[in-house]
Parts: C-alpha cells; sequence; structure tokens
C-alpha cells in the first residue's frame, strides 16, 4: 500500500465508520420504536380483555342481584302509569295535572328522580358503550 492509500484510507475510514455507526443507531430507534408500539398494542388488548371481563362479571353480578329484586319492574310500572291513564278518557286532565306538579318541584328532587331512573335502567345501556381502554 503507498502512501496516497494510506492517507485517503485513514482519512475515509472515520467517515465510513461514522455512516455505519449512525446507521447502526438509527436501526436500533427503529427497533425501539417497534418495541414501544407493541407493548402499546399489548397493553391495550389486556385492557380490552380486562374490560370485557368486568362487563362479564358486573353483569353476571347484576343478574345475580335482579333475581331477587323487583325494582325493574316496579320503574317500570311507575313509568307507565302516566302512559296508561293518558289513553283512559279524562284521566289526561290527571296527567297533565301530574306532569305540571312535577315541574314545580326543586331541581334537586328532578334531578333525583332522572338519575333514580337512570340508575335502574340506564346504566346498562351507559356501561356497554364504554371504552374498555
Amino acid at each position: 500500500m503507498n502512501i496516497v492509500e494510506r492517507i485517503l484510507t485513514s482519512a475515509v475510514k472515520p467517515i465510513t465508520d461514522y455512516i455505519t455507526r449512525r446507521a447502526e443507531i438509527k436501526a436500533e430507534d427503529r427497533q425501539q420504536e417497534r418495541a414501544i408500539q407493541k407493548a402499546i398494542v399489548e397493553r391495550q388488548i389486556a385492557l380490552i380483555e380486562q374490560g370485557l371481563t368486568a362487563d362479564m362479571n358486573w353483569e353476571m353480578e347484576f343478574a345475580r342481584q335482579a333475581s331477587s329484586s323487583w325494582k325493574d319492574e316496579y320503574t317500570l310500572i311507575v313509568v307507565s302509569i302516566p302512559a296508561v291513564l293518558a289513553f283512559i278518557p279524562g284521566m289526561d286532565v290527571y296527567v297533565q295535572a301530574g306532569f305540571a306538579a312535577l315541574d314545580k318541584t326543586p331541581g334537586w328532587y328532578q334531578i333525583m328522580l332522572v338519575s333514580l331512573f337512570f340508575a335502574t335502567v340506564g346504566i346498562r345501556f351507559w356501561r356497554r358503550g364504554q371504552s374498555d381502554t
């Protein structure tokens, strides 16, 4: 090897080493990014599975408790009374008067009635729409 080749080799070698190392670092970064993305996806899958398990457990507990409770039937009866009375001649006046009386109740009482209704009927529909992540 002559002097010119040695000079070129000694000048070019650090540059090629730098370019090679930089490419290795980029490859490592891409690999780490893929590992992070994979971990995120695996965690989301685990959360979904846990959520589905929690929903199933909640539904089973709800069904177990509902077998000895008649609050759903009571709620249905109370909500249905005005609808049934509205079709009986002469009773529509009482239905309107009842709603007018409810309209005069305090706001907290109206909110409580709506909350109780949704707690009894609406929570199952609400839970089905929830995201498990």
